[in-house]
C-alpha cells in the first residue's frame, strides 16, 4: 500500500480521511466510557466539530463552532436532525469535562496511519526525529502552570515537547507543571518514552546535555546527535577515522574522535562517544557535535544536525498557520483537546499539500477545505434520499441565515 500511495501523482481528500475511521470513534468512546452521562455533544460529535472548524477558518471560536454545528455540511457529516442545535457555552463546558485520552488515542492511530502511508525517510537509510519545545503564555485562568523568570503573577506558560520524524510525522507531550521547564527532564522524557528503530536517528540541541543522560541513551540503542559547547571537557581515547581530504563548501572538518565526556562535577563519563569538530567557512565559528553513529562520515553527523532546524520551521508553522497560540479554552483538558485536533488537521493538511505538490500551505488548506464540502456532498447524493436530505439541509440553513 505505501508504495502505491507515495507514487501517486496527487491523495484526495477522501482518502486521507480515511485514516480517520467514524466506526472507530464511536467504538472508541465506548471502551473509554467518554459519553457517560452526556446527551448531546458526544465524544465523537465534539471531535469531528474541532476538525470542522479547524479545517474550516484561520481561527477556532466558541461561536464559530456553535455556527459550524448548524450548518448544513456538518450536519450531513454528523447526520444530525434538522432541528439539532448547541450553544457556545455548552461546547465551552464540554471541553474541560471530555476524556482527553480519547482525542490521544485517535491522534496515536492517525500519526502511525499517516507515517505508515505517506512519510518518507529524509535520509536513504535514516528516519530524522527531530526534539525540541515551545512556551506558550497562557493567563491565570489555566490552574497549572509554569512560571518562567519573572513573570508577572496572573501569567503562566505551558510547555510543548515535540517530536517531529521526516517531514510531517508529529508527536507532541503537554507540560504545565514546574519539573518540567528543564529541558532535561521534559526532552529526556519525551526521547525515552518514544520507539526507536534501527533506521531512526535523534537529533536534538543543548538544551538536554546531561552526560549520564547520553550514556543512558546510547546503552538503550538510542542513535543520536547533539551538539556540545566548545568549553565542554573530555578525554581523547583516539582518532575515529583518518580526517577526509575531500573539500566541502560549507564546512571544514578539524577532527574526528573517540572520547570519554566529563560530566557534572568533573565525573568522567566512561562511555564512549565521538566527537567532530568543524569550521563553518561563512563566518569561522566552530562547532562541536556529539554522536554515537560510527558509520557516516564526519561531514554526514554536521547535516544530520543542520536537519534540526526543520522542528523550529515547524514551531513557527503552527503558530502561524494553525493557531497554536490561540484557545478556545485557558483549562488545560480543553488545551489539550484542541491541541491534538490541531495536529490531526495540521498533517492532514501537510499531507495533502506534499503529494498534491502545492506550494504554499494556506492554498493547501483552501483547497483542502473545498474537495472536503464537495465529498460530503457527493456522498450525501449516492444516499437513497440523498437529494431530497441535502435539500433540507441547504433550505433550513437558508431560511436561517
Amino acid at each position: 500500500m505505501k508504495e502505491k500511495l507515495l507514487g501517486k501523482a496527487g491523495v484526495p481528500v477522501s482518502e486521507l480521511l480515511n485514516v480517520i475511521d467514524q466506526k472507530y470513534l464511536s467504538e472508541l468512546a465506548t471502551e473509554l466510557e467518554a459519553d457517560k452521562w452526556v446527551f448531546k455533544l458526544k465524544a465523537k460529535t465534539v471531535f469531528n466539530l474541532l476538525m470542522y472548524s479547524l479545517l474550516q477558518g484561520e481561527e477556532v471560536s466558541l461561536r464559530g463552532m456553535q455556527d459550524n454545528y448548524s450548518s448544513a455540511l456538518f450536519k450531513a457529516i454528523e447526520g444530525l436532525t434538522l432541528e439539532a442545535t448547541t450553544a457556545h457555552s455548552s461546547i465551552r463546558d464540554r471541553l474541560p469535562q471530555i476524556d482527553v485520552s480519547y482525542f490521544e488515542r485517535i491522534y496515536e492511530q492517525v500519526y502511525q496511519q499517516l507515517g505508515q502511508h505517506y512519510d518518507q525517510p529524509t535520509l536513504s537509510r535514516y528516519n530524522i526525529k527531530r526534539y525540541d519545545s515551545t512556551m506558550i503564555h497562557v493567563f491565570g485562568h489555566l490552574m497549572q502552570g509554569m512560571k518562567v523568570g519573572n513573570s508577572s503573577k496572573n501569567k503562566f506558560q505551558v510547555k510543548l515537547t515535540t517530536e517531529l520524524t521526516n517531514d510531517f510525522g508529529v508527536r507532541m507531550k503537554f507540560f504545565s507543571d514546574q519539573a518540567h521547564l528543564s529541558e532535561e527532564t521534559a526532552l529526556r522524557e519525551l526521547i525515552e518514552q518514544s520507539q526507536h528503530g534501527s533506521d531512526d536517528l535523534v537529533v536534538f540541541d543543548r538544551g538536554l546535555k546531561s552526560r549520564a543522560a547520553f550514556r543512558d541513551l546510547s546503552q538503550g540503542g538510542v542513535q543520536f546527535v547533539t551538539r556540545l559547547n566548545l568549553t565542554a571537557k573530555y578525554l581523547m581515547r583516539r582518532p575515529h577515522q583518518p580526517l577526509p581530504y575531500v573539500q566541502h563548501d560549507e564546512i571544514e572538518v578539524l577532527g574526528d574522535d573517540i572520547v570519554y565526556l566529563y560530566g557534572d562535577g568533573g565525573e568522567l563519563v566512561e562511555h564512549e562517544f565521538r566527537l567532530v569538530r568543524v569550521r563553518r567557512r561563512q563566518d569561522d565559528k566552530e562547532l562541536l557535535f556529539l554522536t554515537n553513529l560510527t558509520d557516516v562520515s564526519a561531514y554526514l553527523v554536521a547535516y544530520i544536525y543542520r536537519q534540526r532546524w526543520k522542528i523550529e520551521v515547524f514551531f513557527r508553522f503552527m503558530k502561524q498557520q494553525r493557531n497554536l497560540t490561540h484557545f478556545v479554552s485557558h483549562n488545560a483538558n480543553a488545551i489539550q483537546v484542541v491541541l491534538y485536533c490541531s495536529l490531526i488537521a495540521a498533517m492532514l493538511v501537510l499531507v495533502y499539500k506534499k503529494t498534491n505538490q502545492i506550494k504554499f500551505y494556506k492554498s493547501a488548506k483552501i483547497q483542502f477545505f473545498k474537495e472536503l464540502q464537495a465529498t460530503v456532498i457527493l456522498e450525501v447524493l449516492e444516499l437513497p434520499d440523498g437529494v431530497d436530505k441535502l435539500k433540507k439541509y441547504l433550505t433550513q440553513q437558508v431560511r436561517r441565515q
